[in-house]
């Protein structure tokens, strides 16, 4: 991973928490990108478009020389690497006695089962579990000295679980997806 993509993703906003406090907090506040952003160059773009030549054309002929297989392919392919060129945007975290705002969507401490946090190299992040099937988990990258206030905070509304990257996740850091 590049460096730079680490640097800035995460700043403190302005909070009327006392940074000296953590039994009486009301709210901490930051702001962070959306996510980790990668720097791919060509040669990851030339990459995908082979894997997606290959995949397309090895689903071709599984599949009975059904284009329509093939093609969802392609376009897939092209999802992912329009995906990949976007650049994410900058979100303000709070976390307050009332729940949890992550940029424009806000949760309330009931949807979640538990929260952990993930140490990813230099980078870490909160992740939230839902009590819901199908809702995914909400995290947010923090700066690591921050993480006591954001586990004293969290830790009376919800169990802390302690949890590794999943193995999807490890991949993705891998391919910089």
């Amino acid at each position: 991973m590049n460096p730079e993509s680490e640097k800035n993703l995460y700043q403190p906003a302005e909070s009327n928490d006392n940074p000296e406090s953590t039994s009486n907090q009301q709210s901490i506040s930051w702001t962070t990108s959306e996510y980790i952003e990668h720097q791919r160059g060509l040669s990851w773009y030339l990459l995908l478009v082979l894997i997606t030549a290959v995949l397309a054309t090895v689903i071709y002929f599984i599949a009975n020389k059904d284009l329509f297989a093939a093609g969802t392919i392609v376009v897939l392919g092209l999802i992912v690497g329009a995906f990949a060129g976007r650049k994410p945007s900058q979100i303000t975290v709070e976390l307050s006695v009332g729940g949890i705002n992550v940029g424009q969507r806000s949760y309330g401490y009931n949807l979640f089962k538990s929260f952990s946090i993930l140490h990813e190299g230099s980078l870490t992040s909160l992740n939230l579990t839902s009590v819901k099937r199908f809702m995914p988990p909400v995290s947010a990258y923090f700066d690591p000295k921050d993480e006591k206030r954001i586990t004293n905070l969290l830790g009376e509304h919800l169990p802390f679980e302690e949890r590794k990257a999943s193995a999807i996740d490890r991949l993705s850091f891998r391919l910089r997806i």
